[in-house]
């Protein structure tokens, strides 16, 4: 029985070996076709109407920053304004940090273009030249409860893209052998710093709107309101109705291995133990304290 196991997973991986070469070419077809305009960008082939005021939306992992990207998307569809996921496109193709930043600094743009989601502060808010002349929108959420969602996506639900699959599913196995208590503490440094860069480059300039994860979830229409409000362009009032009809923040049941595990604010108090949610309301004090959360 063994010995037969042991044929069939040797004729699997051979049949595997000799289709993966068309699978490669499958994948790289899909980048081509769905990243074509950042392609374009980057390689500066691509030619913007220069009419419109560039919007850079920067925010973290776990600040439903693809959901929230989709509806900016969604409200510059009747203006010019080309969309830019530079960010997907690195990720999928599975770019060095040298790279992306280079192609930061060459692609953006002060008109024309949409650029969302930014996660990084690192990989572009730096190299910026004057970064007055864009409309900036800054989503947040607490910290405590991004470290907590980090958790669970990197560890169980996260996509696992071709270029990226052994450095993920790696990342991921060391992941699933620590705790959550663990792993928040671990990658605390790393998000404090994106959160400090934010605070620090951001937050008092005029051109900068800043939104919160918990105020879209719990008031919706008043959050897109103040979205819809901030930039400098007329939106289709039936754009704004369909995207109201079409927001769903419901989670009936907890799953971990689902995307959209839960939305309720507050989850690292129901996730971390005590000590471990004092060392964090230590760490992020000052943060908490700038954009109005609780300790």
């Amino acid at each position: 029985m063994e010995l037969t196991l042991i044929k069939i997973k040797r004729q699997v991986r051979k049949i595997l070996k000799r289709y993966l070469p068309f699978q490669n070419l499958i994948e790289q077809q899909q980048i081509k076709t769905l990243f074509n305009q950042e392609i374009l960008l980057l390689k500066d082939e691509h030619k913007a109407d220069n009419s419109e005021q560039s919007i850079l939306f920067f925010t973290t992992h776990k600040c439903a920053s693809g959901y929230v990207a989709n509806i900016l998307k969604e409200l510059i569809k009747e203006t010019r304004i080309t969309s830019i996921d530079l960010g997907g496109y690195f990720w999928k193709i599975g770019a060095s940090k040298e790279i992306i930043r280079e192609g930061h600094k060459k692609a953006i743009k002060p008109f024309g273009y949409l650029y969302a989601p930014l996660r990084d502060p690192d990989e572009c808010l730096t190299l910026i030249d004057n970064i007055e002349n864009y409309q900036i929108i800054l989503m947040l959420r607490d910290p405590r409860d991004v470290l907590t969602s980090m958790y669970f996506s990197f560890g169980y639900s996260h996509m696992v893209p071709e270029a990226q699959k052994d450095v993920v599913l790696t990342a991921r196995e060391k992941i699933l052998q620590q705790t959550i208590d663990e792993f928040v503490l671990i990658e605390t440094p790393k998000l404090l710093k994106k959160y400090h860069d934010y605070c620090q480059g951001l937050l008092q300039k005029p051109n900068v709107l800043l939104v919160k994860y918990e105020d879209m979830v719990t008031d919706f229409n008043s959050w897109l309101d103040t979205l819809v409000d901030f930039l400098k362009f007329d939106v289709n009032p039936k754009i704004v109705t369909k995207i109201i009809h079409q927001a769903n923040f419901t989670v009936e049941k907890e799953d971990i291995y689902s995307h959209k595990r839960q939305v309720l604010p507050g989850d690292h108090k129901r996730k971390l133990i005590s000590t471990t949610i004092e060392q964090l309301n230590s760490e992020f004090g000052e943060v908490l304290d700038l954009l109005g959360y609780d300790r």
